[in-house]
């Protein structure tokens, strides 16, 4: 998977742009580091998951979680590729989830999220998202 960090935004292949500032990609998934308003009035051409739940576009399955903090949480299912990985913020997240049917594969940009792996001792393949 290409994986491109450009400033504080992160590019999964070209379906899939996390945004920590704001920035938005017209033709991709924009994944919002924060939750955002619960009830969104403004039409927009993006295709923008800032708050929790279940999503589908592109043949690309997401679910989008939060817990002690405002900080959005991913589980993506790409069908094409045939790849489930996980990008996690926030690393309260772990501590609520039944493990066992998520995805051996886990980014994260900060090492509290790292530990927290390490210290529920699953044999998951740890990515860090690096400038």
């Amino acid at each position: 998977m290409e994986i491109k960090k450009i400033w504080e935004n992160i590019q999964f292949w070209t379906k899939i742009f996390f945004s920590n500032d704001g920035s938005l990609k017209e033709k991709a998934i924009n994944l919002m580091a924060n939750v955002g308003k619960a009830i969104v009035t403004e039409k927009r051409k993006e295709f923008i998951i800032d708050y929790p739940g279940e999503y589908e576009k592109y043949h690309i399955y997401i679910q989008a979680l939060k817990w002690n903090t405002d900080r959005l949480n991913f589980f993506i299912q790409d069908y094409d590729e045939k790849t489930y990985f996980a990008f996690i913020q926030d690393p309260s997240v772990l501590e609520n989830l039944d493990l066992a049917k998520y995805p051996l594969k886990w980014y994260y940009t900060d090492e509290i999220v790292y530990n927290q792996i390490e210290r529920l001792g699953f044999e998951w393949e740890t990515i860090k998202i690096e400038d």
